[in-house]
């Protein structure tokens, strides 16, 4: 970026003109109207900002990406000065700080959709909804590992096709079956190596699929594999075919079924579906407010939208992809205001949508052993969540069944678990990725930027091989740190007695025993609730959000920028742990006040 001295002085005269126009209004305006105007002001700041981000700057994305580094930086800024008040005894207004703080949180909800450049046009996800939609929409004939064979045999069948681009109004005539018989085609081979295969090696056994359709729903799939393909550019859809398939638990398929079935596939519907992860996000937020305060919410939005491991890119306007996230801080929330039979059918529900968020269960578990240990029975509170949490499980399992097969389970464990989690991803985060990833120069080092190898039928089959290779040499070093960690964690949890708190510092082990994608690396909103007992974790937080883009910028090869980006994931969550622990580093301050349970109800303590 290199401004010119004309953009330069534009800049300064907008900003001044901004900040005069703010002084005025703050100080002539009508008492009565003056409150309405300062949140005019600063939303026009705020618009003011982002226009100048995308006149100035070349690159949309980069211009995000700093904004999110700005308004991180800012918010620790606007802490330091806080705390600078507070010790000349001239202390901020409650309303303002709430003002400034809530204004950079939908600041910062705003960068994380980009400022509404979505990216995917008409703002839906073809490649995720191709997956989970049709992944859901025809489980019970193609299970985990039919999507791609599934797709190109109904490609092929249907041959020359005829229709109106949406965007031009122009008739395309499109040879589908040419595509998928073209020698270069390939597709991931779900149900076997997991690798990249000839698509000529599925298409001389059409049956494989067919057989498991009656005629209606072939031809209802052969409808919705159209769409999807003229909806998407020749090499985009190519490439949505060398993905990982469809791989959430059966409870998901419940709804993502439900919908599925609801009508057949087309823009219109896709971006209804595509809205109801908007309305998870805000409910999210909305529940934030409602059991920790306007401070947490904004601190949440401000890192959630600031922090690179899990940007919009990968999941905006995508179809039930943020369900396990709300439910996971929802059951925060309801622990928070007492709802305990809710709280554990809430975290029952979004670990039985995507597994690893039950891993920060162990939170609970750990305070209820603790307090088994102590008292010789369970406290009533933590029964209570156990009731719901198992009538939870007694709803949704057996309608999962119902819904997507008897056999469900063991092919949900035999695909994902077994064959799927065992696949290294180009973008995996967790324990597993800082282990097998080896610093270091040339094809010995495993690392992509040397292994990477186009002559091969996939380009990074030595890359995941080696990857394997050295997690199994040194299994046991993460074993170690597993152990560490939780007897850390026992320790941390003999002082927190609140069940919220330990779930959220038991997101430590979601990074520990699971290997995870990096949009899923949300879960780390679980922090912020924690800086409503621990108000020194703010600075700290808003320091990893801007970190993680720097290491995003920084970094070309997804190796190196997820195993980073890890590294520093978990450096936080010892932190977290740290704080919590009571220990004291030799320079804090003897008369800070130390805070365990915080503002908890009494009838959670235990």
């Amino acid at each position: 970026m290199k401004l010119s001295s004309q953009e330069i002085i534009e800049i300064v005269i907008a900003f001044c003109a901004y900040f005069g126009v703010a002084y005025a209004v703050g100080a002539f305006a009508p008492a009565r109207l003056r409150v309405a105007a300062r949140y005019v002001t600063v939303l026009a700041g705020v618009a003011l900002f982002f226009y100048g981000l995308h006149r100035y700057i070349d690159e949309h994305a980069r211009a995000v990406d700093l904004a999110k580094v700005l308004i991180a930086m800012g918010a620790a800024l606007c802490v330091f000065y806080e705390k600078q008040r507070e010790g000349m005894r001239r202390p901020i207004a409650e309303r303002w700080k709430r003002f400034i703080g809530v204004t950079l949180g939908i600041a910062a909800i705003i960068c994380y959709f980009n400022g509404f450049r979505f990216g995917y046009p008409k703002y839906y996800h073809r490649w995720d909804q191709f997956h989970y939609y049709m992944g859901a929409k025809y489980f019970p004939e193609m299970g985990y590992d039919g999507l791609y064979k599934c797709t190109l045999i109904a490609q092929n069948e249907l041959g020359v096709v005829t229709y109106k681009n949406e965007d031009t109004g122009r008739t395309v005539r499109l040879d589908m079956s040419k595509e998928v018989r073209h020698p270069d085609k390939k597709i991931r081979n779900l149900g076997g190596d997991n690798l990249l295969i000839p698509a000529s090696e599925v298409l001389r056994d059409p049956e494989v699929c067919k057989a498991h359709f009656s005629p209606e729903r072939w031809e209802a799939y052969k409808a919705d594999v159209q769409f999807f393909r003229t909806a998407s550019d020749k090499g985009y859809w190519e490439d949505m075919q060398k993905d990982h398939g469809y791989n959430p638990p059966p409870v998901w398929t419940i709804m993502g079924k439900f919908w599925g079935d609801l009508h057949p596939a087309s823009t219109r519907y896709l971006q209804f579906l595509a809205s109801f992860d908007i309305v998870y996000l805000l409910g999210m937020f909305a529940a934030l407010y409602w059991a920790f305060g306007w401070r947490v919410f904004s601190v949440a939005a401000i890192f959630w939208g600031c922090q690179a491991s899990a940007p919009f890119y990968w999941t905006g306007g995508a179809f039930l992809r943020q369900d396990w996230l709300f439910f996971l801080v929802l059951s925060a929330c309801l622990i928070r205001k007492r709802y305990f039979k809710l709280a554990g059918a809430s975290m029952v529900y979004a670990g039985l949508l995507r597994v690893f968020p039950g891993l920060a269960v162990i939170g609970w578990l750990t305070v209820a052993g603790i307090y088994i240990f102590r008292h010789k029975r369970m406290a009533r509170t933590h029964v209570q969540v156990l009731i719901g949490g198992v009538l939870a499980a007694a709803v949704l399992i057996p309608v999962s069944m119902k819904v997507a097969g008897v056999d469900s389970y063991r092919q949900f464990y035999e695909h994902t678990l077994k064959v799927h989690d065992q696949t290294p991803l180009t973008n995996h985060m967790g324990l597993r990725v800082l282990v097998a990833h080896k610093p270091g120069t040339g094809v010995e080092s495993g690392r992509m930027r040397y292994t990477k190898d186009t002559k091969l039928t996939d380009p990074f089959e030595v890359w995941k091989r080696m990857r394997n290779e050295r997690y199994a040499k040194y299994r046991w070093v993460a074993y170690g740190i597993i152990a560490a960690s939780l007897a850390a964690f026992v320790y941390v949890c003999r002082r927190v007695r609140s069940l919220w708190v330990a779930q959220c510092l038991g997101q430590i082990f979601i990074i520990l025993l699971s290997q995870l994608t990096c949009y899923y690396y949300s879960f780390m909103i679980l922090s912020a609730p924690l800086t409503r007992v621990k108000r020194q974790i703010e600075v700290p937080l808003f320091g990893l959000a801007a970190l993680t883009q720097f290491i995003w910028m920084a970094s070309y090869w997804n190796d190196d920028k997820y195993t980073a980006l890890t590294a520093v994931s978990l450096a936080f969550c010892y932190y977290l742990l740290f704080v919590f622990s009571g220990l004291r580093m030799p320079w804090a301050r003897r008369h800070e006040p130390e805070v365990v349970e915080g503002d908890q109800p009494a009838a959670e303590k235990a």
